[in-house]
């Protein structure tokens, strides 16, 4: 099960699927993407492939659409896709070691607390 999806990826799944969704964040994530009124010969299909673009051009046309980075979500979703820790660190360019922490479901702490007696 895939967990909620940010606006900017959940407009592009309701209208092509999940998978075109985190191919366009894996392309675009952290910029803004226009949406073309057709879809043949448009970057879109580049990216999602020509049934995927007519899809997201028949709901979206004329959009201008923020597309985040989601880099747990696509961490996540490369690895059901059978990519390595190695290769998913390389492809959204973070460490190993924090591909390591999204794989765990836990987040490193940046610095002790100070004032925790545990610590």
């Amino acid at each position: 099960m895939t967990p909620p999806l940010p606006h900017g990826l959940k407009v592009f799944a309701d209208a092509a699927g999940v998978d075109a969704a985190f191919e366009i964040a894996l392309a675009r994530g952290g910029t803004r993407l226009s949406i073309p009124e057709k879809a043949d010969g448009a970057q879109l299909t580049k990216i999602v492939g020509i049934d995927a673009a007519r899809k997201i051009v028949d709901e979206l046309a004329g959009e201008l659409i923020e597309i985040p980075l989601a880099p747990r979500l696509l961490s996540d979703w490369l690895r059901g896709k059978g990519y390595s820790q190695e290769k998913r660190a390389q492809m959204l360019r973070k460490s190993r070691r924090m591909i390591q922490h999204y794989d765990s479901g836990t987040t490193p702490k940046l610095q002790r607390d100070l004032f925790d007696p545990a610590a």
